[in-house]
């Protein structure tokens, strides 16, 4: 007679925990956030997850920014919000 096997969860890794923390300071600095960026919406800017690819592409859609100018705009309200800078896209 055979045994099932349980499948394990993957173990949680140091990504996993950085995109935690990442969607939790977004949801604490959304109005802060659609205060900086009022022509996104909140739903916007609840779409993006925070996420720093995402965010880019609306600020460049929204106020005809250029990838290196709604970066820089992400990476200033995330510094003086106590997060730092992602390195990656």
């Amino acid at each position: 007679m055979k045994t099932r096997s349980n499948p394990k969860k993957p173990a949680a890794t140091p990504a996993a925990g950085s995109l935690l923390e990442q969607q939790q300071f977004w949801l604490l600095n959304l109005d802060a956030a659609q205060q900086c960026w009022n022509k996104l919406s909140r739903a916007d800017l609840l779409q993006s997850e925070g996420m720093p690819h995402r965010l880019s592409r609306l600020l460049q859609d929204h106020y005809a920014l250029s990838r290196e100018q709604a970066d820089h705009q992400i990476n200033r309200f995330k510094q003086s919000y106590q997060l730092s800078p992602d390195k990656s896209d």
